[in-house]
């Protein structure tokens, strides 16, 4: 594994935990993985908040869209969250429109993605079903480090697989891998 690979996951993991802890400890049971959402300006039914122009913003969607989350109890916004990753690993593989030669490796990386997921879905189903009964702000750290802990394991266990797949992607099929939510 490359040490600077490993060692950015740490930074990012010890920033991820230090910057949230004060918000935290007043409101939240559960990690608050931000997590990018495709911008649909104008998508009926959503809520979200109006830009200037009167339009949806990617940015007034996304407030609408956390602010519904953060009132979910902790097990269902944990949930709800890995359901919201699937679907855009589902968009990402019909967006990419593969070909028969490189659906094998998708299928590779895509079962390891499930398998990391597999290992979150447990750790959500041990956070509290509803708000009460959240604990300490040492339980919430506590918990929090087991998420970004899963999360980083995946990655890495997912990163073998990905690198045979965007090796064997076309020009096309790594520029919308690498901007995945660019409208083009």
């Amino acid at each position: 594994m490359n040490r600077s690979l490993v060692a950015g996951a740490a930074l990012l993991a010890g920033i991820a935990i230090a910057v949230p802890m004060l918000a935290w400890s007043a409101s939240t049971s559960e990690p608050q993985l931000a997590q990018a959402a495709p911008a649909e300006p104008g998508m009926p039914g959503m809520g979200g908040m109006r830009d200037r122009e009167g339009g949806m913003g990617h940015h007034g969607w996304m407030r609408g869209t956390m602010h519904r989350m953060i009132q979910l109890p902790p097990r269902q916004r944990c949930e709800e969250r890995l359901a919201r990753r699937a679907g855009r690993v589902a968009y990402m593989a019909a967006k990419l429109n593969l070909t028969p030669e490189q659906r094998p490796l998708w299928d590779k990386l895509q079962s390891t993605m499930q398998a990391a997921a597999d290992k979150q879905r447990q750790l959500c189903a041990a956070l509290p079903a509803a708000e009460g009964g959240q604990g300490t702000i040492l339980d919430r750290a506590s918990r929090r480090e087991q998420f970004l802990s899963a999360r980083l394991q995946g990655l890495q266990q997912a990163r073998p697989a990905l690198e045979q797949l965007y090796q064997a992607l076309t020009p096309e099929q790594k520029a919308i891998i690498d901007h995945p939510f660019m409208h083009r």
